[in-house]
């Protein structure tokens, strides 16, 4: 039984891979060899570790609709982010459109451009949510990219990046994608969507380690992002170290200054494969399904659902019926009954995945419906 490979399950009632996703057991069984070859043989099996970097390319390659080639392993959404921000040549008076729904990691790069002359605007959200002709509205002649998360990390508002990416391509705008909340939940398909560039670390819905992302360059825009970070891994050193040649990798791999987290991408690429066995459509189908039931008994009970209709991601937010017990005492106490969840921008969280299952989302109304106060959860 799949549930069966997340221990997880026999512990906790984990609504929580928007935050951290637990590792199964192949991930975590992956990550424990690796480990355990560099504590008993050290270095000798290198090359086979570089060969699991290649693995996980491919096996990122197949969740997302890239190539190997696209893909970079870096260590998180915002550096893959941060590269594209500070990687493209911006002239004075260029603009890039992002939205108020944004993760730090899609705000902070792109605000901190202003002191290079370009301007930062954001589509407004109504009711939570944003659509493509929003987006549309602020392109102008001196836009050069637009950058939305893939689903927005506090309320769940998933974006039609298909249809921005069109209008993009269409005006001749260049799509970045944070796709942490999306990936290996949702069905993805960069070249479908006509993305230019995607981030997505390991550790959230492909339930792997931290530290281990999967960042999309399309092959078509390789050469519009200069290197930010220099090492001894991003070249083409022909064998040699010392004053080796400084021609980059003919791949996104150029943006790989150093050495790698071996250990982590182990755990990642055996997350991968497991999602892949599966099937994403199988899993976001079914997760979509676990997460409208869920917004259902909620409204049932009295809680207002932030999340916008009809649900299409795997988060549901929602608030108290009334202002005591507080949102952190609510979470306080599911968190002492074993229910994991996170409190969001005026919300609680919660984020089932495939392991999860209706009888978790019984027991989780239960606790709620009981009227809180501290006894109530006794």
């Amino acid at each position: 039984m799949l549930r069966d490979l997340f221990p997880v399950t026999k512990n906790l009632i984990y609504l929580n891979s928007a935050a951290v996703g637990p590792l199964s057991i192949p991930a975590a069984e992956a990550m424990q060899r690796f480990a355990a070859d560099q504590r008993d043989f050290g270095a000798l099996h290198w090359k086979e570790w570089y060969r699991e970097y290649d693995r996980l390319r491919e096996s990122a390659a197949r969740l997302i609709g890239g190539t190997p080639e696209e893909i970079a392993i870096l260590k998180n959404t915002s550096e893959g982010l941060a590269f594209v921000a500070e990687g493209l040549r911006w002239t004075a008076g260029d603009n890039v459109i992002t939205t108020d729904l944004e993760f730090p990691s899609n705000s902070t790069p792109w605000r901190n451009l202003d002191k290079r002359g370009v301007e930062t605007r954001f589509v407004r959200s109504t009711d939570g949510a944003f659509t493509p002709a929003g987006v549309e509205a602020m392109i102008d002649e001196r836009t050069r990219l637009v950058t939305v998360s893939y689903v927005a990390f506090h309320n769940g508002f998933r974006a039609d990046i298909e249809a921005i990416g069109e209008i993009c391509d269409r005006r001749g705008v260049l799509f970045c994608v944070d796709a942490i909340q999306g990936v290996g939940v949702l069905p993805t398909d960069v070249r479908r969507a006509k993305v230019s560039f995607l981030a997505a670390d390991g550790h959230k819905w492909i339930c792997g380690a931290e530290g281990a992302a999967i960042f999309y360059v399309a092959k078509e825009h390789l050469g519009e992002l200069e290197v930010m970070e220099h090492g001894w891994m991003n070249f083409s050193r022909m064998g040699r170290f010392i004053d080796c040649p400084m021609d980059y990798l003919p791949s996104a791999r150029r943006f790989e200054g150093g050495s790698l987290n071996s250990a982590g991408i182990h755990a990642t690429r055996a997350a991968i494969d497991l999602l892949l066995e599966v099937g994403i459509e199988t899993i976001s189908e079914y997760v979509i399904g676990l997460a409208t039931r869920f917004a259902e008994r909620l409204e049932a009970i009295g809680w207002a659902v932030a999340t916008p209709r009809p649900i299409r991601s795997g988060i549901v937010a929602a608030i108290p019926p009334a202002v005591e017990p507080s949102l952190l005492q609510w979470h306080r106490k599911l968190e002492e009954n074993g229910v994991i969840c996170a409190p969001r921008e005026g919300y609680l969280r919660f984020a089932p995945h495939l392991f999860n299952e209706d009888a978790e989302i019984d027991r989780v109304i239960e606790l709620l419906e009981c009227g809180g106060g501290a006894a109530a959860f006794k």
